[in-house]
């Protein structure tokens, strides 16, 4: 009888897992997956990504709706999101939707080199800096294109150059 060491059954079993879970799922199946008993977990990723005091938990479950939407027209998609997500718990030793933000923390700093991680990295960014919502919590006050841009509205006070002359 062969022998198997703990840790390689516990990331094989992890990785059957995940893969069984999210397996031939369409985004959105994958959503209502993610979604269920109250648990989105990509928006638990972006959570632990940029991580606000402030931010409502809607806000992170729109940017996380934007992501699979935009990351779910790639065709290796699915590929990697039952790779990312076979390593997140690979990474935490258990179920990482179960885990405290901490231990979350953690599994993800473990997968940041992986393709599945960069890629909803960058997708997130640009989603959840672009949400007006955060935009107020980080004192930006939104396109100023439509009002003629910031210069002529409040934005011209730079004392610390010298006047030029007319």
């Amino acid at each position: 009888m062969a022998t198997i060491a703990r840790r390689d059954f516990l990331l094989t079993g992890a990785a059957f897992a995940g893969l069984a879970a999210l397996a031939g799922c369409s985004g959105e199946e994958q959503a209502r997956q993610d979604n269920s008993e109250g648990f989105d977990a990509l928006a638990a990723l972006i959570v632990v990504l940029f991580p606000h005091q402030n931010v409502n938990q809607s806000v992170y479950e729109q940017v996380a709706e934007l992501v699979r939407r935009k990351l779910s027209a790639r065709e290796d998609w699915a590929r990697l999101r039952q790779e990312g997500r076979a390593a997140l718990d690979a990474a935490a030793g258990a179920p990482w939707e179960s885990l405290e933000l901490e231990a979350r923390v953690k599994a993800a700093e473990v997968i940041s080199k992986t393709r599945f991680f960069k890629s909803v990295y960058q997708a997130a960014l640009f989603e959840f800096y672009s949400h007006p919502v955060v935009w107020t919590l980080v004192g930006y006050p939104g396109s100023s294109a439509e009002q003629g841009g910031y210069l002529h509205r409040g934005f011209d006070d730079i004392d610390w150059l010298p006047e030029t002359a007319p």
